[in-house]
């Protein structure tokens, strides 16, 4: 497996703990949408996998949420400014679209969303013609991001569509309750195949309520964080 040379050009704050992290790779390479690089963290001597938001050219895109008590790594990688230079290995990782042309569900909480907006974005741009749509969980409005880019891919592409649930708070625009909320046989009896990401717990539970509604396993893509 491939050994790259990342040099951090970008830190951007999304939230006050979750940050947009942007490396330019010393060597190009070819990813999947879904895959991950796993950075090698010099402090902790961690190797801690982070997956792609998108890649353009040499410059990748992730996005990481800062926990301050965490023990994998998630605290030294975001702390670190702009210049620092880490090795990282990859790109792997198997939660990539399944090629085939059908209506697609992507369910996620917090982070769990960066995976699932590069296979989104991704078959957007190659003109995507069935219907896409995003499901997304967190606490409450301070916590989110990205929901502008959200607002332009829907405005651009009429077969996209997102809705966000907030688990803690009643605001206008948002649904409130959890993401499997959503999983009534109404709402998804026009999809075939379901992406979930996020918390494990999140993922079972997801996964369950699919399985309880008649939908087959292969049809069920899953990625813990």
């Amino acid at each position: 497996m491939a050994i790259n040379h990342f040099t951090l050009v970008e830190k951007k704050y999304l939230t006050q703990d979750v940050f947009e992290l942007v490396y330019e790779a010393e060597n190009d390479f070819e990813i999947i949408p879904g895959q991950f690089i796993t950075f090698l963290l010099p402090k902790t001597w961690f190797a801690r996998a982070y997956s792609v938001l998108y890649k353009d050219a040499k410059k990748v895109h992730f996005i990481i949420k800062r926990l301050e008590k965490g023990r994998w790594g998630s605290k030294e990688i975001c702390d670190y400014e702009e210049g620092i230079v880490l090795r990282g290995v990859g790109p792997t990782g198997h939660f990539i679209d399944s090629k085939k042309i059908n209506n697609k569900l992507y369910i996620a909480t917090w982070t769990g969303i960066v995976p699932l907006y590069f296979l989104v974005r991704d078959l957007l741009s190659k003109w995507f013609e069935k219907s896409l749509k995003i499901i997304l969980g967190n606490r409450t409005q301070k916590n989110l991001y990205s929901i502008e880019e959200f607002q332009n891919l829907k405005n651009q592409f009429s077969n996209f569509d997102f809705e966000v649930f907030l688990s803690r708070e009643n605001s206008p625009g948002f649904q409130m309750g959890y993401v499997w909320d959503f999983l009534i046989q109404e709402n998804i009896q026009h999809f075939e195949e379901f992406y979930i990401c996020g918390n494990p717990n999140m993922v079972d539970e997801v996964e369950n309520k699919l399985t309880e509604a008649w939908v087959s396993q292969e049809n069920i893509f899953r990625e813990k964080y």
